[in-house]
């Protein structure tokens, strides 16, 4: 399921791509001009010069943006509590991680008659990570074996649930094994259809000085409509699975080395 991304999200994230952005004193909208610039290639029109000083103010005081001071100028960056909160958030972002090789298993043995208990389980180990390898047996490339295991005799599940950590050769290609489990062949054809649909607008663009051609809109209609396309590919991107880069196809490597 896609994550709507609100005007925050796309700010952290941005500061987050491209690492200290530059915030000009005498005109904030160009934070948002280079950030942008970078990450999606556009300036976003409804980023008026005062939402965004807002929006600035508003990330200042949760303690998730900081001020510095760099070569004389002012830089907003983010603080090592912004860089957990999106990781929480959107852990595509944080996998620069290298793999350790090896595999977390969670095996476990409910019920039919405590049918709520094993789909709360179920959910719980979704929203950490794992993917399911086969029926009652889940499985991650994430170094959380203690934390899960921790979490499962929290959450009253110790006696009905295994944690086991095994090297990535008792398993065959992990590749292999992370396109079965997570569906990453359909994930990257996806992104290879949003992708080839973006670069279909950014032509019309490059071809609009002909207006003799009807077959093209308004400029300012095909900028709109480029903006929803990127703003589509970076909602897709950021709820890939949590996996170790090397994991994904080589198209989904290059397009999460955000």
């Amino acid at each position: 399921m896609k994550k709507l991304l609100r005007k925050k999200d796309i700010f952290l994230l941005t500061l987050g791509g491209i690492g200290d952005t530059i915030d000009e004193i005498r005109d904030p909208l160009h934070l948002v001009s280079g950030a942008y610039e970078n990450m999606y290639g556009f300036i976003p029109q409804q980023y008026k010069r005062h939402n965004f000083s807002l929006l600035i103010g508003k990330s200042l005081k949760t303690g998730y943006v900081e001020r510095i001071i760099k070569n004389g100028k002012s830089y907003l960056r983010l603080t090592s509590a912004g860089k957990e909160q999106m990781e929480r958030e959107f852990p595509i972002t944080s996998l620069t991680k290298t793999w350790n090789k090896k595999w977390i298993i969670v095996i476990f043995d409910i019920e039919e008659k405590s049918r709520g208990k094993r789909n709360r389980l179920r959910n719980m180990l979704k929203n950490v990570g794992f993917g399911i390898l086969q029926k009652s047996v889940w499985i991650t490339p994430l170094p959380i074996g203690q934390d899960v295991k921790e979490l499962l005799s929290h959450q009253d599940f110790a006696e009905n649930a295994f944690v086991l950590e095994i090297s990535h050769v008792l398993l065959g290609d992990p590749q292999v094994l992370a396109q079965r489990v997570w569906g990453l062949d359909k994930l990257e054809e996806e992104y290879l259809g949003l992708k080839e649909d973006m670069e279909k607008t950014v032509d019309s663009i490059k071809n609009n000085d002909d207006r003799h051609d009807k077959r093209y809109k308004n400029i300012e209609e095909i900028e709109e409509e480029l903006r929803d396309k990127k703003k589509k590919i970076l909602e897709f991107l950021v709820t890939l699975p949590p996996l170790p880069r090397e994991l994904f196809p080589q198209f989904l490597q290059k397009a999460i080395a955000i």
